[in-house]
């Protein structure tokens, strides 16, 4: 092989090599990301579950008044 072909093949195999880091980065990025929106998501999801419980221990007292008068 001429030494242009082999500058050629190296300057492509550069390219592919920073092609694929620039994905790999972009990549851990995304699943970093998600993940924090899941973590967001679950307390979130608790803040309701806290809220219908609190609805529901108000309904039962009302209910349980209700009977007593």
């Amino acid at each position: 092989m001429s030494d242009k072909k082999i500058g050629i093949i190296i300057t492509l195999a550069i390219i592919v090599f920073v092609l694929l880091l620039g994905n790999l980065v972009i990549s851990i990025r995304q699943e970093l990301d998600y993940n924090m929106r899941k973590e967001s998501g679950n307390e979130r999801w608790l803040q309701v579950e806290n809220r219908i419980l609190q609805i529901e221990e108000k309904v039962n007292e009302v209910q349980e008044n209700g009977r007593n008068s």
